[in-house]
């Protein structure tokens, strides 16, 4: 009998707890006490094995029940402690007998009874590796998707619609890239000009650099003090598009990073905030104001929580301290959207997500928050819609379908490189990346690829009338 590892161990518990209180096991495996007890390397490969099992959970079962006589009456800890070494086995490429025997051992550790089925299982799974992978056992012209989907841990049908979206091409380069970790960038506070023991990496955006040493930035406490956030690059050059003079309305601002993103770059092209931020959340809102403040970027930025599909009840407050309805200059909509550019960071996002959630029930919230969106666009005003989606339902086509409503007349599409930010002398870089990102409606459009930033969407409207 083998010694159980400590970080398979903590794996499991966060899983489990995960999978009992539905809180995202990357937050877990930072607050568990078991967890928090490994030293560096298990703590690594603790959070690898549980973050890649959320990521690949229904291939995982996919390939486990080909071998159990009754699938459904698996106990739930001995589910997961399976899933644990099938994904060491599948995804890993691990040694098969190390898999399989720390697995039994996991199972060992929940129910001793069952140390002789885990065995059994897990070695028919590490036999059957190529075949599934493969998709061996899929006698129709679909075993080039399944294959494709099971290799990159994905549903199938998320893999068809990210192929018939993408293209071939980035449909591959992303789900070839889908159990690596995602690049890390931060925006840099304007207040400070390094970090001190993290190297810093330019970006071709102003203020944002990428950070190789995820450890040590944690470690420096800087995301503590609000001297720098962390976002994807792709996802500052959009919330950079949204910086211009005059009066800014935020919607989706969550918990406000796109904010902070925006923050910056108001401080650092001299222009000053008149921003609303709102959210659907009350407790993001707050959230946003606090890390402002703590930022020193709070200056002439105000708050408003609601459902955002009700503007005139969201900023009712607003409206009436005013005297009148407010109109903004800039209207920045955030939208509620798949994720599915960002599924490197959020492992849940493939197995919650459902076919309907990106083809019917997201592209129409999108959309009925955009019509409502563009109802506090001044005139002469601009208006930017985003998601980090790579799905054409929710991006190409939702603007396609409001610039055929009749609250869409008097509004055009313009190029994210010819807003103001990127018209500037020190935006020059970013505004050749943002060109090099452009579709021939001039919609900023980016994929996930290995070594490569998120996929984000962003579309920029104009009112001329």
């Amino acid at each position: 009998m083998s010694r159980l590892s400590p970080a398979r161990s903590a794996a499991l518990a966060a899983l489990l707890e995960a999978d009992r209180s539905g809180a995202f096991v990357r937050d877990l495996m930072d607050e568990l006490p078991c967890a928090r007890s490994l030293d560096q390397r298990d703590a690594a490969f603790a959070l690898r094995l549980a973050l890649g099992v959320s990521a690949t959970k229904g291939c995982l079962d996919e390939a486990l029940d080909a071998y159990v006589a009754k699938p459904g009456k698996v106990q739930r800890s001995i589910r997961m402690a399976l899933r644990i070494a099938a994904f060491e086995i599948i995804y890993l490429g691990s040694e098969p007998r190390v898999a399989v025997s720390q697995g039994a051992e996991l199972v060992r550790s929940r129910a001793k009874s069952a140390v002789g089925f885990a065995n059994a299982v897990l070695r028919r799974v590490a036999e059957g590796r190529e075949a599934f992978l493969a998709a061996s056992d899929i006698v129709s012209d679909e075993r080039a998707v399944v294959s494709m989907a099971r290799r990159a841990g994905v549903p199938a049908w998320l893999a068809r619609e990210m192929l018939a979206s993408m293209g071939d091409a980035h449909a591959q380069a992303a789900l070839d890239a889908q159990l690596e970790p995602a690049p890390l960038a931060i925006q840099l506070n304007p207040r400070i000009s390094s970090i001190g023991g993290v190297e810093l990496y330019d970006t071709p955006l102003v203020g944002a650099f990428r950070v190789l040493d995820r450890a040590g930035l944690v470690g420096s406490g800087a995301l503590r003090r609000d001297d720098a956030a962390s976002s994807d690059l792709n996802a500052q050059i959009i919330a950079t598009a949204a910086i211009r003079p005059g009066s800014t309305l935020e919607i989706g601002a969550g918990r406000g990073t796109k904010t902070f993103v925006m923050g910056c770059g108001r401080s650092r092209m001299g222009l000053a905030a008149q921003h609303v931020a709102c959210d659907l959340s009350a407790h993001k809102c707050d959230l946003n104001r606090s890390r402002l403040i703590g930022a020193g970027l709070d200056r002439g930025i105000s708050f408003a929580a609601g459902d955002c599909r009700d503007l005139d009840g969201v900023l009712s407050q607003l409206d009436s301290g005013a005297g009148e309805r407010l109109l903004f200059d800039t209207v920045f909509l955030d939208a509620p959207c798949s994720g599915t550019g960002t599924m490197r960071r959020h492992p849940e996002i493939p197995w919650r997500l459902q076919l309907d959630d990106t083809v019917s029930s997201l592209p129409e919230l999108q959309l009925e928050l955009l019509v409502e969106a563009s109802s506090r666009v001044a005139p002469s005003g601009e208006l930017i819609y985003a998601t980090c989606s790579t799905l054409e339902a929710e991006n190409d086509r939702v603007v396609e379908r409001f610039l055929e409503m009749p609250q869409a007349r008097g509004f055009q599409l313009a190029p994210v490189s010819e807003s103001y930010a990127y018209t500037l002398p020190d935006f020059e870089q970013a505004s050749a990346y943002v060109r090099d990102h452009e579709t021939e409606t001039g919609c900023f459009t980016t994929y996930p690829a290995h070594d490569a930033f998120d996929g984000h969407f962003c579309a920029r409207f104009i009112r001329i009338a």
